[in-house]
C-alpha cells in the first residue's frame, strides 16, 4: 500500500468515527449508582441515583437549595443552583415540594469542604418518583 492509500483509509475511518460519536452521544446515559459507591475517584463524573429527600435547606444569600438525599446505603447533599431552581419552578413543581419525596437525580459528583456532593445541571436532572 502506498502512503496516500493509508492516509485516505485513516481519514475515512476517522470521519466515520466522529460521525458515529455525534449520532450516538445522545444515547449515553450516566452510570446509576448508590450513595455508598461515591468516592473521590468519581469527581466530575455524571451519575444517576435514586433516594429520599430527608432535608431541604435554602441558602441565606441566594435562591440555591441544598437537598440531603438518603438511600439504603448512606446520605449525600445535592445542590440546585438558582438558575436550575428557576427552570424547575417553570415546570409542574417547586423545589420546596421535594421534601419527604422519593426522587431520581442526575448530576456531577463534586467535593466541597471535604464532603462529596452532587450538583444538578438543569431541570431535567430531577424526577419525582413518589
Amino acid at each position: 500500500m502506498q502512503d496516500d492509500d493509508i492516509f485516505k483509509m485513516a481519514f475515512i475511518t476517522a470521519i466515520i468515527g466522529v460521525v458515529g460519536m455525534i449520532i450516538f452521544s445522545n444515547y449515553i446515559l450516566p452510570r446509576e449508582i448508590e450513595i455508598i459507591d461515591i468516592d473521590k475517584g468519581m469527581l466530575d463524573e455524571e451519575v444517576s441515583l435514586e433516594g429520599y429527600v430527608s432535608k431541604l435547606e435554602k441558602s441565606k444569600n441566594s435562591n440555591t437549595y441544598f437537598l440531603e438525599i438518603i438511600d439504603n446505603t448512606g446520605k449525600i447533599s445535592a445542590v440546585i443552583f438558582e438558575k436550575t431552581v428557576i427552570e424547575i419552578e417553570k415546570g409542574n413543581f417547586t423545589v420546596k415540594s421535594l421534601k419527604n419525596r422519593r426522587i431520581k437525580i442526575v448530576g456531577t459528583v463534586t467535593q466541597y469542604n471535604g464532603d462529596m456532593e452532587i450538583i444538578l445541571k438543569d431541570a431535567k436532572s430531577i424526577k419525582i418518583i413518589a
